[in-house]
């Protein structure tokens, strides 16, 4: 039996988010896309979301969402998510700001207890792999 090569192509969907920062914030290859660790910073203020960890995950999560719709996906194709917290204790607010994004048909879910983000004020950093068509 002969075997087709793969044809896939890796394609960057979205640079470094910020200068010297030596990462994609989402690559596409094939028919996945693979969206880096994002925190809640706002987008056009380049400041962390005010206010909690729901607010942060909120922002985290929709930064997620801009990367999957320049990829031509969206959260509901999304198979994956991998949450970073700085304390555990927050995952009980964290996860009714997630509920709002994936009410039904949630994606598999790790989520992981760090000590810290390389971002200091970040309490949550969120990164997901989706199916782009």
């Amino acid at each position: 039996m002969k075997m087709e090569a793969n044809r896939a192509t890796k394609e960057v969907i979205s640079g470094p988010p910020g200068p010297g920062l030596p990462f994609s914030a989402a690559i596409a290859y094939g028919d996945l896309v693979f969206v880096s660790g994002l925190v809640g910073r706002d987008p056009v203020m380049r400041q962390i979301a005010s206010g909690d960890i729901g607010a942060q995950t909120t922002q985290a999560l929709a930064n997620v969402q801009a990367q999957l719709e320049r990829a031509g996906s969206s959260l509901d194709r999304v198979l994956k998510v991998t949450i970073f917290l700085t304390d555990m204790r927050l995952f009980g607010r964290m996860n009714e700001a997630y509920v709002a994004f994936f009410a039904s048909e949630p994606p598999a879910r790790s989520c992981v207890g760090v000590t810290a983000l390389p971002d200091e004020q970040a309490l949550v950093e969120i990164e997901a792999v989706a199916a782009r068509k």
